[in-house]
């Protein structure tokens, strides 16, 4: 049974709907459905060696409940809120989102991959859930006006920095890194990734309408006659600007409250040079099994050592259900 707070694809769902992954198109497909199969029975126009977007990728996994029948195995729009101890392994507790519907289920394998964003981050200041505040971004058309002020750095903040510019708005770029930090992933990967060169060529340019704010915190909110008022300080001077909309785009947390019962569970820091940070959880290297809980295994980025690399986020797929498999003695 798969329980998803999304529809299939998990995170997928909620990029900017033009946003490129990092990978092939061919590197993101389910193994037992191969994105060429999909793209022929649908007559789709698609080359699975190029790098994919985010709409063509979440097409490919809706079809999937319904193309291989197993919609009875696959619940949406439901939230998992609590895992306990239970004489056949793990009783979860979930609740149908936007409802209060609640079911439970009981399970000898529990495998948590719920991806790094389950909790989004928060700047904790003034005036942050003000209307003219948002934590989400598809396409520029959702925000009209001319004048965007983005909280980030990170991958998400660059393209809809990006994206927005080249649909004409007034875009402040604000941030708490230095501009070597920002400027190094960026220069790094423009030869390989178009987002990158795009943005590059931007900040090269000069733009008047692309104003990037280093080593820059944001302290407050507030509404004003023209719209919204941002406060920030930059260079240790106090800066206000106006504007029509503002995105933070700060990422997010992984979120592993809802285990209740059980030893707790050792947290440990993930970094890499794409700007990803999660905290992961200890793991068997050959099985990706909890080294604390037995019979539970952290999916994807949630596993130890695992960073952002898709190659080897599927690695875990393989291994976890090898050991399963193994256990039930269904595999030697």
């Amino acid at each position: 049974l798969l329980i998803t707070q999304e529809e299939v694809g998990g995170l997928w769902n909620t990029v900017p709907e033009n946003m490129p992954t990092l990978s092939p198109g061919q590197w993101m497909e389910f193994a037992f459905y191969p994105l060429a199969s999909h793209v022929q029975e649908k007559g789709i126009s698609l080359d699975v060696n190029d790098l994919i977007i985010k709409r063509n990728l979440v097409d490919y996994y809706h079809t999937v409940p319904q193309r291989f029948e197993i919609m009875d195995r696959i619940h949406t729009r439901e939230r998992v809120n609590r895992v306990e101890p239970h004489d056949l392994g793990f009783l979860i507790t979930s609740r149908d989102v936007g409802t209060e519907t609640s079911h439970t289920y009981t399970c000898k394998y529990l495998i948590y991959a719920v991806g790094q964003r389950c909790i989004l981050r928060s700047l904790g200041v003034p005036g942050e859930d003000l209307p003219f505040v948002s934590t989400h971004y598809d396409n520029a058309l959702e925000f009209p006006g001319e004048r965007v002020l983005v909280v980030g750095g990170g991958r998400s903040a660059d393209w809809a920095a990006t994206e927005l510019h080249d649909g004409g708005k007034q875009v402040h770029y604000v941030m708490r890194q230095s501009y070597e930090h920002h400027w190094r992933l960026i220069s790094d990967s423009r030869h390989g990734l178009p987002y990158y060169a795009r943005i590059a060529t931007i900040m090269e340019s000069g733009s008047t309408r692309f104003d990037t704010k280093y080593m820059t915190h944001v302290s407050k909110f507030e509404t004003s006659a023209g719209g919204g008022l941002v406060t920030f300080l930059s260079d240790g001077r106090e800066e206000r600007v106006e504007v029509d909309h503002v995105l933070l785009l700060i990422g997010g947390t992984a979120d592993y409250s809802m285990f209740e019962g059980f030893p707790e569970l050792p947290l440990l820091e993930k970094h890499d040079s794409y700007r990803f940070q999660v905290h992961q959880l200890p793991v068997h290297p050959h099985s990706y099994e909890s080294t604390t809980i037995p019979n539970l295994y952290p999916g994807g980025y949630l596993a130890q050592g695992i960073g952002l690399v898709v190659i080897a986020m599927h690695g875990t797929t393989y291994a976890i259900a090898g050991d399963i498999l193994q256990k039930e003695g269904l595999c030697n």
